[in-house]
């Protein structure tokens, strides 16, 4: 089962008006797909923050695949 990396960012404005884009929460998820995936993240993160919508804490949510090993084999 593969694994993606997850995390929720939200978009603020430091106090010169630039934007920077924060991280508040970063977990690991195995699931059968990219969608079960962020199913299973966007469940986990709402109990973590005890809310029904993960989107009053993040504008956005990162799914990425974790970069192969490389082999032991060298080859």
């Amino acid at each position: 089962m593969p694994s993606f990396d997850v995390r929720f960012i939200k978009t603020v404005c430091d106090d010169t008006g630039h934007e920077h884009r924060a991280c508040q929460a970063a977990f690991k998820v195995d699931a059968v797909s990219l969608s079960s995936a962020a199913q299973l993240a966007e469940a986990d993160f709402c109990r973590q923050k005890g809310v029904r919508d993960w989107t009053i804490f993040a504008d956005s949510m990162e799914l990425r695949t974790p970069p192969a090993l490389p082999s032991a084999w060298g080859g």
